[in-house]
């Protein structure tokens, strides 16, 4: 299965170079933080559920995601460790009993540290335009194919920084993550990332 050229895109030839570019720029990314809007795009209903909150990644392994409306949701991830808190409980899981699970963690640390291509759960193609790049990510793996259709990661060309990640499932309903006001090597209390 082959992805339609998004539009305003044109294909990278020398994807080396790219991920040259986003490894040198990650690696002197100890944390990010920042805002983001989510947008949920179910096919039953016709109207889109928006969520907003705080996200959080420090190197190597540790990422929190805070939805802060319209209601209270809770996800951290802390090297093998994840923890979900919605206002009724908490769970914890160990990511290296559920393969699903890490690789959603990997998708989203790959994302920070710029890992996409090595990925072996996707084939990654990637896209540029005049002020961003768009690493599209079809399935390799039976799990993945499963549960996505296609993920696509838009990084800003000059920040090299994850400004947007949308999630298909197989249905066809989307997740749309917009972040904004990143902010890079802020001190990061190790309370954020605790699982407890």
């Amino acid at each position: 299965m082959t992805v339609a050229q998004p539009k305003g895109y044109n294909v990278v030839k020398n994807t080396a170079s790219l991920q040259q570019a986003i490894g040198a720029s990650n690696a002197g990314k100890q944390t990010i933080q920042s805002d983001f809007v989510q947008v949920k795009n179910m096919a039953l209903l016709e109207e889109k559920i928006k969520s907003k909150g705080k996200f959080y990644y420090k190197k190597e392994d540790k990422v929190r995601i805070e939805y802060t409306s319209p209601f209270s949701y809770l996800m951290v991830m802390n090297g093998n460790q994840l923890m979900v808190k919605d206002e009724q409980k908490t769970s914890k899981i160990n990511t290296k009993n559920s393969k699903m699970m890490q690789s959603v963690n990997r998708i989203m640390i790959d994302c920070m540290r710029g890992t996409v291509f090595q990925n072996t759960d996707f084939k990654v193609t990637a896209y540029e335009s005049g002020n961003g790049y768009l690493l599209s990510m079809l399935p390799a793996t039976d799990a993945m194919k499963k549960m996505f259709k296609q993920i696509d990661v838009y990084m800003d060309k000059k920040t090299m920084d994850v400004s947007r990640l949308t999630m298909t499932e197989l249905g066809g309903d989307y997740t749309d993550m917009n972040f904004t006001n990143t902010k890079h090597n802020t001190p990061l209390d190790e309370m954020l990332f605790r699982i407890k």
